[in-house]
Formats: C-alpha cells, structure tokens, sequence
C-alpha cells in the first residue's frame, strides 16, 4: 500500500535564509534604543500615533489606534525586514519616541524614519544621538551599506535633524506624497548617508562617541574608528 505524501513543514522565507530576528538594545549619550515589543507598549506610546504633529510628520489622518490594535500592529514587524525599536531617555527610562527602519536585506539597504512622542522631547540633541546610534549600529553590527531618510519638505524638525546628522541631500521629490489629510500634493525629501561616508566622518571626530549594549565589546567603537584612520586628537 503505498505511503501517503509527506508534508513538509512550512518554511518561511527568512527561516529558510537562516535569518532570525534581531534584538535592538544600544544606548548612547541621551538615549537607549531597544526593540518594542507588543507587551511593553504603553496606552502613553499608542496615543502618540494621535498627536496632530507626529501624524503630520507621518502624512497620516489623525485617527486613534487604540491599545490592543497598536500592540497587534508592533506585533507585525519582524524587527529584521521591518523594524520597530523604542527610543528612550538614558536617564530615566521615559519613552521619547519610535524608530521604524525598514531594511532591504539584498541590497544592504536601510530606510528610517523617526518619530519624538511627545513635544517638549522634540529636541536636535534627542534626535542627533537617537541616529547616531542608529547609524553605529547599522553600519558596524547589521553590516548595512547606506541609511536613508526621507521626511516631507515641510516637516522641519525631520529636516534639520537630517542636516546636523551630516547626513548628504540626495534630492528632493516634488509633489511626491499625497497629503492624509487635505489631498494635495506634497514634496519628500531624501537624505542619505553610506558606509563609506560613515567611515570618513569617523575620521572627523574629536573623541570617540558614546555606543554600549549588552555584547559590545569594550574596544568596539575605537577598533572600528581606527580602521576607518582615525587618530586620538593628541597624536594629530
């Protein structure tokens, strides 16, 4: 009598490449960055995605998600594609704001986009070492080769944390996005920064910057600045 047919078990297309998810929790000078997860999502983050000026940012109607549907919505992402990661201050632990980073795994690419909760938060200092974080980690431990961002023209804070991250205009995209709100069009700018421009800056600083979490190695940062030619500022 001949055997019924074997299922095969279901394989996911990232199982199948061996890939797992990735755990974010690195801190810099002012923030911790730490992958969110659905159970530590607070009602104060979920109404964050109903403040006029965060779903301006986003381009997005003002629309409240609700708890349990926000925590199913981080419960999507798998923080290797897509990326949710909580910024939080270093100090105190307060949740400031989210990161969303969607990468191309091919192409080695990264597409960020960051979002400060609440508004006495929405400063450069917060902002400028929440990138920069995110960029040591990209480029040093994700092995990504360029980091993009692209905030609409009109969302201003974006666009000066963009330029004080040193971050290269690529271009701007007019009448680009359709407006969540009114239906107009609106221009999206695009700024971007590579490995290789990352390494160059390396070589610009003064000190070594502040990058800790559990598993990175206490020479971490100044191996990765040496290679790149970097020198103590009294041996210049």
């Amino acid at each position: 009598m001949p055997k019924p047919p074997r299922q095969m078990p279901l394989v996911t297309p990232l199982a199948a490449m061996k890939l797992k998810p990735v755990a974010v929790d690195r801190s810099g000078a002012l923030v911790r960055l730490q992958t969110l997860r659905a159970d530590a999502v607070t009602p104060g983050i979920a109404e964050w995605l109903s403040d006029p000026a965060i779903m301006e940012g986003l381009n997005a109607p003002q629309s409240a998600m609700g708890l349990d549907a926000f925590r199913a919505y981080v419960a999507s992402f798998d923080n290797l594609r897509r990326n949710l990661i909580l910024i939080s201050d270093l100090a105190g632990g307060k949740p400031l704001g989210l990161l969303f980073v969607d990468v191309d795994l091919r192409h080695r690419l990264g597409s960020a986009h960051v979002v400060i909760g609440e508004g006495e938060h929405r400063r450069m200092d917060v902002v400028y070492d929440a990138t920069r974080v995110l960029m040591w980690h990209v480029f040093t431990e994700r092995k990504l080769e360029k980091l993009t961002f692209a905030p609409l023209s009109r969302n201003r804070a974006a666009v000066a944390a963009c330029r004080i991250g040193m971050l290269r205009l690529e271009g701007e995209l007019k009448s680009h996005r359709i407006d969540g709100r009114t239906g107009e069009r609106v221009d999206q700018m695009l700024f971007a920064m590579t490995l290789d421009e990352f390494r160059q800056r390396m070589t610009a600083m003064v000190e070594p910057p502040v990058f800790t979490g559990p598993g990175v190695a206490s020479r971490h940062v100044v191996d990765h600045l040496t290679a790149a030619g970097w020198k103590p500022a009294g041996s210049r």
